[in-house]
């Protein structure tokens, strides 16, 4: 459904390096904050409802929530020369609908997606999630899986082959989610979605490992990552535990990106 979207959004970025490929030891936090739909409340008593209890403008109900990610990382320099680096990487979101939004959520555009280059390896682009669902990838042509709450964790070791040719060896944790809605129970298929302090959400976390190749030119950095399932939430349960014989039997993913993926 459309949703009249207004609001602030902004971002803090701290880091010690800001280099486009960085060649020494450094870290970085970076915060993204949305808020909406606020200003637009103090006008409720004027506006029109809908038949969702909503308040419209021009038939339009408004959107009102949070937002907020933050990304965390560091890394290492070793070895001769230091060519040798090892990145840690830690992010997570929450998308937070209230008022208006209260009974719905935020506007797809704002919620979080798993996997592709810059995320979980093992999963092409918002093919994972949200949780154990598969649902919402499944209801349109192109993936579509996306939450309103996001956890990923990820370690890479990165080491030189010869010339300007690196190599890499990684692996990725984490999940997208939605938040349960108080008083509003899901339908039986969308279930196991909800992030919630028990099993359920624990089986929800992907795990994955993967191999990379890069050349670093020292001004760009060109990659491709072949990352490959280990835990997969997406699958029945019983058969989420994936093995050698599983990964190159769609249970892989191949991404091409450009600069470090964190």
């Amino acid at each position: 459904m459309d949703k009249f979207d207004m609001g602030i959004s902004t971002m803090l970025y701290y880091t010690t390096d800001n280099s486009v490929v960085p060649t020494r030891p450094y870290h970085y936090a970076r915060l993204n904050f949305d808020l909406s739909g606020n200003t637009l409340s103090l006008f409720n008593n004027i506006l029109p409802k809908n038949e969702f209890d909503e308040r419209t403008i021009w038939t339009i109900p408004y959107a009102q929530y949070l937002r907020a990610d933050v990304h965390l990382g560091k890394t290492f320099r070793f070895g001769k020369e230091d060519k040798h680096a090892l990145a840690l990487h830690f992010n997570a979101g929450l998308a937070f609908p209230y008022g208006n939004s209260v009974t719905s959520s935020v506007p797809l555009e704002k919620l979080f997606y798993a996997g592709g280059a810059y995320s979980m390896r093992g999963w092409q682009a918002r093919t994972l999630g949200p949780g154990t669902n598969t649902i919402y990838s499944e209801l349109f042509t192109i993936p579509s899986s996306v939450g309103e709450m996001k956890l990923e964790a990820n370690v890479e070791y990165r080491f030189p082959i010869f010339w300007k040719l690196e190599g890499a060896l990684f692996a990725d944790a984490g999940n997208i989610w939605d938040l349960p809605k108080p008083g509003i129970s899901s339908d039986e298929e969308y279930m196991g979605g909800d992030f919630g302090f028990n099993r359920e959400t624990l089986e929800g976390i992907g795990l994955d490992w993967g191999l990379g190749i890069r050349l670093n030119f020292g001004l760009i950095l060109v990659r491709l990552d072949g990352g490959f399932r280990i835990h997969d939430p997406g699958r029945d349960e019983g058969y989420r535990w994936l093995g050698p014989a599983d990964w190159f039997n769609s249970s892989y993913a191949i991404h091409f990106g450009v600069g470090y993926p964190f």
